[in-house]
């Protein structure tokens, strides 16, 4: 123990006298020391230090294995390693991801990573949504499928566009024989490029296949007459085939040397030889059209598309007019960040920027309507491909156009619904496409409301406003088209059913054995105004004064009482009864005597220690009148008539206990508290000592003692 030895405790012991943090030190110190050397010690015997083994997770969670262990096994899960996607709990409880998906899987996965080669990515991959596929513990499918490889696809591919009555054959083998699943550097995720692709399985130079072909050399362009999945015609083509390739008459736009395929002059030319349209005396025409770029919209040989349209009415449109109308793309849409592939006309690959989330440098508000035929792509429906008389390549004038699919019966002027302003139309009101406000308005309600209704929307400088109305909600009660009641109203006023779907406690209310008769009759609007008032909440008038107006027998009465409740001439009815309905008869809002102890808690002083007077006890109002009176303390007679109502003055047992006095009717209480007292008779607390003793002649001459 060299340098710690005697000398050594020797000095530590001088030290603890004069210091004791010091003597703590030194004291930390030997401890130390005697550590150092048994680990020394055990390092030269060869011994190790003993560490308790760490729990691996399904030490804690052994039923987790069991849920995970049969089926096809995520290697780290079958390898019992939960920490490679997993954190441990920690402090806070939590099954944690290590990393946000879709890095987590790229740890591992790296080859399903996009790239820039990449031509197509599946959609899920592009959002790294890898679990929208794959189960991460196990499954009963390969490659830990949720479901079967084809039933996965289904999930976002419509099934109908592939169970039409013809069926390409490797349709039955799976969408994997032509389709990569993740990313592909080809398009539509295909595993190799579509002509190649066919031609691994049909034989373009066999006389069978030629002769299908009308006897031309035909070795590329498959997808411009096929579908490459299903078909309603036979040899999987289009649904549309344009007549010239229907008829075999490829020699009208093409000819054939040397084994090559070749067109006569550009397809846009090639279109006016047989299509001539003129647009003299149109007010609008489509661009592409007076521009002769035809393949701009149509492809030219077949298509699954009206009109022979290069894709979907809806891209075609939106290729062009991007910014009138936002559709979202549909399900299983292959696409990647900064790029995506969609078909060109005449089968041409083209590319359209998408620019990254992360980049997107402002927000913009959401769409909260959509017009339905926008929605389904059918622009179709309302405009014309080509040339119009109405602007917009509109099918015919607006005022018509609309009533196409809403009945004018329910729409129109006539039939109920709000006139637009004086010589305008649907227009007035809505756009076209979309719009960031509901039921497609130019403008948020308020706004477009109250730039015609201006007398309304200075009610909004009144001190209390009704919500919707507050907050620009208009169409919350009204209803412009098809109306259920007058005043464009949503629903009628009667019984409240435009009120009470909002007001349910109001409901309640109206359940209850005593209802306020506007209630009852569900008038809402006889106390409350429908927009704004001067006064809460939203009554069209003071509360006194609204209540007077019916109640008139009341305000006949408090206009005679000399004393009056001071809630009642303060107009304040409400402090006692509920404005629509109670358990308790009158509507008041609490039973007696509660609803009086409110104010007047003084009067239960003697209540809980000493006497209570009965009827004050029971029910206040069977001596006083709840408005007014012309006695004082609002009582319902002269004090001595009251009392003597339950107590009979000339009774034997009355004297004997007044000394054989008989006092005076409106004396009773100027000895007796009304609402009850310390002892059984009532009396005040104090007392002039001569009464108090029973002695009324020092004060009465002529009285009995």
């Amino acid at each position: 123990m060299t340098g710690y030895g005697r000398g050594s405790a020797r000095n530590c012991d001088v030290k603890m006298k004069k210091n004791r943090l010091n003597g703590i030190t030194c004291l930390t110190g030997l401890l130390l020391a005697a550590a150092l050397l048994a680990l020394a010690a055990c390092s030269s015997t060869g011994m190790q230090p003993q560490r308790a083994p760490a729990k691996t997770c399904l030490d804690c969670h052994p039923k987790m294995m069991d849920r995970f262990k049969s089926g096809y096994v995520h290697e780290p899960v079958r390898e019992k390693k939960c920490s490679v996607c997993h954190r441990p709990h920690g402090i806070v409880g939590g099954l944690f991801q290590v990393a946000p998906q879709p890095a987590l899987c790229y740890q591992c996965h790296e080859d399903k990573k996009p790239t820039a080669k990449d031509k197509s990515v599946h959609k899920p991959v592009v959002a790294g949504k890898c679990t929208v596929c794959h189960d991460p513990h196990n499954s009963a499918y390969k490659m830990l499928l949720k479901t079967g490889r084809d039933k996965t696809c289904f999930t976002c591919h419509p099934r109908a566009a592939f169970t039409k009555k013809y069926r390409h054959a490797p349709l039955e083998q799976g969408c994997g024989t032509c389709h990569n699943a993740h990313l592909s550097k080809n398009v539509a995720l295909l595993k190799q490029a579509p002509d190649k692709l066919c031609r691994s399985c049909h034989q373009v130079d066999q006389k069978t296949f030629k002769q299908a072909h009308f006897g031309y050399p035909v070795k590329n362009g498959c997808l411009l007459c096929h579908s490459p999945h299903s078909s309603d015609r036979q040899v999987l083509l289009k649904k549309n085939i344009h007549a010239p390739v229907l008829k075999g008459r490829c020699n009208a736009c093409h000819t054939v040397k040397d084994g090559v395929i070749s067109t006569k002059n550009t397809a846009d030319k090639l279109c006016l030889t047989c299509h001539d349209f003129s647009p003299a005396g149109k007010k609008s025409t489509h661009p592409p059209f007076i521009q002769g770029k035809c393949t701009a919209c149509h492809a030219v040989h077949a298509s699954d598309y009206p009109s022979l349209l290069a894709r979907a009415p809806e891209k075609v449109c939106l290729t062009c007019h991007e910014k009138s109308t936002r559709l979202k793309e549909p399900a299983g849409t292959e696409q990647k960040a900064g790029a995506q592939v969609v078909a060109a006309p005449a089968g041409r690959q083209q590319k359209t920027t998408v620019p990254p989330p992360e980049k997107t440098k402002k927000k913009t508000k959401a769409i909260r309507s959509r017009h339905l035929p926008v929605s389904q792509g059918k622009c179709l429906d309302c405009h014309t491909g080509h040339v119009s008389d109405e602007k917009a390549l509109l099918k015919t004038t607006p005022d018509k156009l609309c009533f196409n699919c809403h009945d004018r019966a329910g729409y129109g002027a006539g039939g109920g619904s709000h006139p637009p302003a004086r010589g305008r139309q649907c227009g007035t009101c809505h756009t076209p496409h979309e719009s960031t406000n509901r039921s497609l308005l130019r403008e948020p309600e308020a706004r477009l409301c109250f730039s015609c209704h201006r007398q309304t929307a200075d009610e909004r400088g009144m001190f209390s406003l009704h919500r919707p109305f507050a907050k620009g909600d208009c169409g919350g009660c009204h209803k412009m088209h098809k109306p259920a009641a007058a005043d464009f109203l949503k629903a009628k006023n009667q019984g409240g059913a435009l009120c009470l779907p909002c007001h349910k406690t109001m409901q309640k209310a109206a359940a209850n054995s005593s209802r306020h008769q506007p209630v009852v009759d569900g008038q809402c609007r006889k106390c409350h105004a429908p927009h704004a008032a001067d006064y809460a909440p939203v009554l069209k008038q003071a509360p006194g004064a609204l209540c007077l107006d019916c109640h008139e027998k009341i305000k006949q009465a408090m206009d005679r009482d000399t004393f009056d409740h001071r809630p009642a001439v303060n107009g304040d009815c409400v402090s006692c009864h509920s404005a629509h309905g109670s358990s308790r008869k009158y509507i008041l809002k609490k039973g007696q005597p509660m609803l009086c102890l409110t104010c007047h808690a003084d009067v239960a002083k003697y209540w809980r220690k000493g006497v209570p007077h009965r009827p004050a006890l029971k029910n206040c109002l069977l001596c006083h009148s709840p408005h007014g009176s012309r006695e004082k303390g609002m009582l319902t007679k002269a004090s001595g008539a009251l009392c003597s109502q339950c107590h009979d003055s000339g009774g034997k047992a009355f004297l004997k206990a007044h000394h054989g006095i008989r006092p005076r009717p409106s004396s009773c209480v100027t000895c007796h508290d009304a609402h009850g007292g310390p002892d059984k008779g009532l009396l005040y607390p104090v007392s002039h000592a001569p009464f108090k003793e029973g002695n009324c002649s020092p004060c009465h001459p002529g009285r009995a003692k």
